[in-house]
């Protein structure tokens, strides 16, 4: 069983243990990209991000996270920009679930085709 939450509910279970999570996300796997951000304008671009999932039908926790992540690593608007992903977000056919492993795979598939899985900036000191 998925659970969903409203905004308010959001709010009510940990909205800063969710960020805080997120955030420790990205230190750990990106910290030299994450080192570029202040912790309180991550916090906010990542909620911004959850919310928007929400008109995506991505309620579930873990399906809002990934569409957020993949907000902060493919930027703003990949959910316009990206014709296929739209497609996919719109779909009325999919689960959240399935959303969100469509967001991750498109997004691995990238930054492997890219260099290696890892944003050049990422890459320099491995």
């Amino acid at each position: 069983m998925m659970l969903k939450f409203s905004a308010d509910q959001f709010d009510a279970l940990g909205r800063e243990s969710y960020l805080q999570r997120l955030i420790d996300l990205i230190h750990d796997h990106f910290p030299q990209l994450a080192a570029e951000f202040d912790q309180e304008a991550l916090a906010e671009g990542l909620w911004e991000q959850t919310l928007l999932a929400r008109r995506y039908g991505l309620d579930d926790e873990r399906s809002a996270a990934t569409f957020a992540l993949t907000a902060w690593l493919l930027g703003k608007g990949f959910d316009r920009n990206i014709p296929a992903l739209r497609q996919i977000l719109e779909s009325d056919q999919l689960s959240p679930t399935r959303k969100a492993q469509a967001l991750e795979d498109f997004t691995l598939l990238l930054f492997h085709q890219l260099g290696g899985g890892l944003p050049a900036s990422e890459r320099e000191d491995k």
